[in-house]
C-alpha cells in the first residue's frame, strides 16, 4: 500500500538536499583536472586493490552502476593525468586491470582517507544508523526524480525582469 507524504515533509526533504549540496561545496577544492567523479573512481580502485585484486573497468562500472563507456572515459582522464595506470592481468593477458600510481595514492590519501578521517572525528553526534538512513533516503529520492518526469498542469510561469517591463 502506498501513501502520499505531506507537502511539508517534501519541502523539508528538498531543503535538506539543498543543505547537502552546500556541505559538498565545503569539501577541500580538488586539484585542476580532477572531478568528484574521478575521485570516486580512484576510491573504488583503491578499495578493490586493497580488498580483492586490481579491478577491471567493468568492475568499477558495476560498483558505480554506470555504463562501461562512461567509466572508460573517466579512466582515460585519470590515466592522462598519471594517477592510474592500466596493466595486463598476469594469468590472462587479454584482461586489462587498473591500479593507482604513486600520485594517485597521494591524492587518495589526502582527499579520501585523511579528509574522511577528519570528518569522522568531527561528527560525533550522528549515529551510523542515521547516516545510513539519510544516504538511503537521498538515493531513493534521486532514483525517483531521475526516472519519473513530473506531470504538472499548465505551463511554467514566465518571469519578467523589471528592465523588460519598462521597455513595454
Amino acid at each position: 500500500m502506498t501513501h502520499k507524504l505531506p507537502i511539508e515533509a517534501i519541502k523539508t526533504l528538498l531543503i535538506a538536499c539543498h543543505e547537502a549540496k552546500r556541505v559538498v561545496d565545503l569539501q577541500p577544492p580538488l586539484p585542476e583536472g580532477l572531478t568528484p567523479g574521478n575521485l570516486k573512481v580512484l576510491d573504488y580502485i583503491e578499495y578493490l586493490e586493497r580488498t580483492a585484486q586490481p579491478p577491471k573497468v567493468s568492475d568499477i562500472a558495476d560498483l558505480l552502476q554506470v555504463t562501461r563507456p562512461g567509466i572508460t572515459r573517466l579512466v582515460s582522464e585519470l590515466q592522462a593525468i598519471n594517477v592510474i595506470e592500466k596493466f595486463s592481468d598476469e594469468q590472462d593477458k587479454r584482461i586489462v586491470r587498473l591500479r593507482l600510481t604513486d600520485a594517485g595514492r597521494k591524492i587518495h590519501a589526502y582527499y579520501i582517507a585523511q579528509y574522511h578521517n577528519w570528518l569522522a572525528a568531527q561528527i560525533t553526534d550522528i549515529s551510523e544508523a542515521d547516516i545510513n538512513t539519510t544516504a538511503a533516503t537521498i538515493t531513493k529520492l534521486y532514483q525517483t526524480m531521475s526516472t519519473h518526469k513530473p506531470t504538472l498542469q499548465g505551463q511554467a510561469p514566465v518571469i519578467m525582469h523589471s528592465e523588460e517591463k519598462n521597455n513595454d
